[in-house]
């Protein structure tokens, strides 16, 4: 019997886990691996949200919740946004789920129908595609200049009756590069011209440097007419292993993903949502030590990038990652990310995954100063070698 579904054809494997999973066999042979890969900060949760979490195992509050989410949780994502004058209804406009991802695929399956064209401001996240492949879709990359800049009439020549949705993900993975107010608008007014829905991934919103402040669609679209906001806890917290995630939308968006919800993962992990709440409620000052930790050494592997004969590398304003260009060198990303991983024990993500970036290689910079400087002086000798 053959147990592969044709559905499994639009789910390749993740190409950021795939260098993962190889370097983890290298390292299993003895090899020492630098990771550059994974986009995971290397700061541990701050001890706060670990004794929240605790203390709601040691209450016993480990039963099921409501598929919205607890109200306190809610209640604190509401009052996060207030602070920054965003106001909506944590009761009825928010849903709390197993991670972003599941946000993310939630408001695809609630919104895309079958060949809806879906439209991807590229470079982009992979999981984009497949997600909006399993829902139905077709996601279509429309190309941003340097810097995640959005070219107003490639972005226009890409709109037409066909299209359902836009993603927007800001600060963008991998570039680092972040899109303005003026860009949101752009964005919206188009949406509103033209009948599409806006997905904006706002997940490393925290992160931005250089005194730059990220808007959010909310911002532009407060009544949310056709805005669905993405965020969670993973970058801004340090918590991707808690899974938790959120959507910020309307009333109608909002109730169809909790259906969904209901009748799939039921609900984020209880302690975890109180952990949440716990998260949003208190002091937020490891968010700043880690943005000045994480610009400290943006600073420095640009700066070693650049000293590279033959790499180019714009500077990342947001994120933690650096997206530079190897053109220079004639080869395939997956080729030179190959080759890199086992020849010179570097693991980073090739740039096609990203969309036409097939020059590039993503790195994050969420590592320790000294896995930077010993990972680029290796770097920077391998290159010297295929040049």
């Amino acid at each position: 019997m053959d147990w592969t579904s044709h559905h499994m054809e639009r789910i390749p494997a993740s190409g950021t886990l795939k260098m993962f999973e190889l370097a983890t066999k290298l390292e299993a042979e003895g090899k020492h691996i630098f990771h550059f890969e994974v986009g995971q900060p290397d700061f541990p949760t701050p001890a706060y949200i670990v004794e929240a979490a605790r203390t709601a195992l040691e209450k016993g509050l480990t039963r099921y919740t409501s598929s919205r989410g607890i109200p306190q949780l809610r209640d604190a994502i509401q009052h996060h946004y207030a602070k920054r004058g965003i106001e909506f209804n944590g009761r009825t406009d928010v849903i709390v789920t197993p991670g972003a991802k599941m946000a993310l695929f939630k408001g695809f399956l609630s919104t895309l129908d079958a060949g809806d064209d879906v439209l991807l401001l590229s470079p982009a996240w992979p999981t984009y595609r497949v997600l909006i492949r399993i829902a139905g879709g077709k996601p279509k990359d429309v190309e941003t200049k340097p810097g995640y800049d959005i070219d107003e009439e490639i972005l226009k020549g890409y709109v037409n009756k066909t299209v359902s949705a836009i993603v927007i993900n800001s600060p963008n993975n991998p570039s680092g590069g972040v899109l303005t107010k003026d860009h949101m608008r752009l964005v919206f007014d188009l949406a509103v011209d033209h009948d599409f829905v806006i997905f904006s991934d706002e997940i490393y919103e925290s992160l931005v440097y250089d005194g730059i402040k990220q808007p959010s669609m909310l911002e532009v679209d407060p009544a949310m007419e056709r805005t669905l906001v993405i965020n969670g806890f993973s970058k801004s917290h340090a918590m991707t292993g808690w899974r938790l995630g959120y959507a910020i939308g309307n009333q109608e968006t909002i109730g169809n993903m909790v259906r969904i919800q209901q009748n799939t993962t039921s609900c984020a992990s209880s302690f975890v949502q109180y952990a949440g709440a716990v998260a949003l409620e208190s002091d937020q000052r490891h968010i700043e030590e880690m943005k000045t930790a994480y610009e400290a050494r943006r600073n420095y592997v640009v700066e070693r990038f650049r000293e590279m004969d033959g790499v180019e590398c714009e500077i990342p304003q947001g994120a933690f990652y650096v997206f530079p260009d190897f053109s220079s060198f004639g080869l395939s990303s997956s080729t030179l990310a190959e080759l890199l991983l086992v020849k010179a024990g570097i693991c980073t993500t090739p740039g096609a995954v990203f969309g036409d970036y097939d020059n590039h290689l993503r790195f994050s910079y969420a590592a320790s100063q000294d896995t930077l400087e010993q990972g680029l002086d290796a770097l920077s000798a391998f290159l010297t070698t295929i040049k």
